[in-house]
């Protein structure tokens, strides 16, 4: 319930809290504000706790329009969320707060909040520090130095959340698989807390989890409905009757071949050298922004592929499922384009019913609990796919394809080095959903979150 909580307080506005962590680049007196919620990030001052209040409750307690417990609910508050103290009045049963957090404006009794100093104390655990690539592509170096191993490149725009602060150097948790320290002078931090969520936005959350079920089942039924018709085709017996006196020769080749129509096989180039391509990065980049996270280059840092991106606002190919061009209307069976192009809509549809479901490391359930490669393999399974379990056997078993030629469905693989560690689906767009950390669960994010080692497909 309370990551509900998180996701419902998206774009609401909650005009306190101090910046409660040392990172970041403001002083006193400067205030930066959240670009996803609008909270005010100020430095940290003691008259900056003053109003500010941190829930402390075993799961969530309700906001009331007035200090009393028969009054009308406005809104929940789960454990661990801040809200700005209005006033303080007397109510039902002692001292309440007035509070707004989030969209939510009302009562609750002052006992189930800390404040002041408390609040400063526990306000580094229970607020998130985000951190924000503002360069084309930046380094996640091994030590928070500019001398150490480059682990991965990571580009514009991209998100996470930040570890510790050492030095020149913020260390960041990139995904469950990886960790590492980037220069801060590259990137843009702010701090993020939870908030009250009101009844509309629970029903709200409600609503949007079920469209994408009905999303989800939609899709599978059409791609039911694609493949029962090809079966049909492949089953039923000719309307027309051969002559007699045609040729036998004829007669086995209509048998073997009715009506066939068969879309050219793509060659798929094995992408080699990637960890090559990092360390020539090392030796002919700048020091920190590296080369551009879409440049696909081999050993030495050349480039063998071209510099094809497909992060935000990158051009390509036209996908399966959004409109390409190459889709003539043939059914010709299971490998037909249509029914293809219908299968990888429906995987991702049906992925993205999980999106919020927590991390588990070693864990396979959609619901309960995944790791990235759990969450691939029973996504996979229910389409009557066996990928196997681990990361690294999902990339064997897969057929390679070109990065750049990546479709809604494919599996894009993350490496330290030539270990394969991390596994996502490609939605679409740049787009991954992907199980990625304790904090964000499942989620969606830019495929160049970090620079991408393999693809392979399993659809074709």
């Amino acid at each position: 319930m309370r990551k509900a909580g998180r996701i419902l307080a998206v774009g609401c506005s909650l005009t306190i809290l101090a910046a409660m962590v040392s990172y970041g680049d403001v002083t006193d007196g400067t205030v930066s504000v959240s670009p996803r919620l609008g909270i005010p990030v100020v430095a940290s001052t003691e008259s900056s706790y003053a109003d500010v209040a941190i829930s402390h409750v075993s799961n969530y307690v309700n906001v009331r329009t007035e200090p009393n417990t028969t009054s009308s609910i406005v809104g929940k508050i789960y454990n661990n969320c801040a809200a700005k103290i209005l006033s303080t009045v007397d109510g039902e049963g002692g001292r309440w707060y007035q509070i707004q957090s989030g969209t939510v404006n009302g009562y609750i009794k002052a006992e189930y909040f800390i404040t002041g100093a408390e609040a400063e104390k526990i306000a580094k655990k229970v607020g998130t520090v985000y951190i924000t690539v503002n360069t084309d592509s930046l380094r996640l170096r091994e030590e928070p130095n500019t001398t150490s191993r480059t682990l991965t490149l990571l580009s514009r725009d991209a998100e996470y959340i930040a570890l510790k602060e050492e030095e020149d150097f913020v260390e960041i948790q990139v995904d469950a698989d990886l960790a590492g320290y980037v220069h801060k002078d590259y990137v843009q931090q702010r701090v993020e807390f939870e908030q009250a969520v009101s009844l509309e936005e629970e029903k709200q959350k409600k609503e949007e989890a079920e469209q994408r079920k009905k999303e989800a089942d939609e899709a599978i039924a059409a791609m039911e409905n694609l493949r029962k018709e090809a079966e049909q085709a492949r089953t039923e017996p000719a309307s027309e009757t051969l002559d007699a006196a045609e040729s036998t020769e004829s007669i086995g080749m209509i048998a073997a071949n009715p009506n066939e129509t068969r879309a050219p096989e793509t060659e798929a180039a094995f992408l080699e050298g990637e960890s090559a391509a990092v360390q020539g990065a090392e030796a002919a980049a700048p020091a920190e922004t590296g080369i551009a996270a879409g440049n696909r280059n081999g050993p030495g840092g050349q480039g063998t592929t071209g510099s094809v991106k497909i992060g935000p606002g990158a051009e390509f190919s036209p996908e399966a499922g959004e409109d390409s061009p190459a889709d003539n209307g043939t059914q010709e069976g299971p490998g037909s384009e249509k029914l293809a192009s219908a299968t990888r809509t429906a995987m991702v549809a049906y992925a993205k019913q999980f999106l919020g479901n927590p991390y588990v490391y070693g864990g396979t359930s959609l619901t309960e609990g995944a790791d990235c490669s759990g969450f691939t393999m029973r996504i996979y399974e229910h389409f009557g796919i066996d990928i196997g379990r681990s990361s690294r056997d999902q990339a064997a078993k897969g057929r390679e394809i070109p990065i750049e030629s990546v479709q809604p469905g494919d599996l894009l693989f993350y490496a330290s080095g030539d270990y394969i560690n991390h596994v996502a689906i490609y939605a679409g767009g740049g787009q991954i959903i992907h199980a990625s950390t304790k904090k964000t669960g499942i989620t969606m994010c830019t495929a160049y979150y970090r620079t991408p080692y393999k693809a392979v497909t399993f659809l074709d």
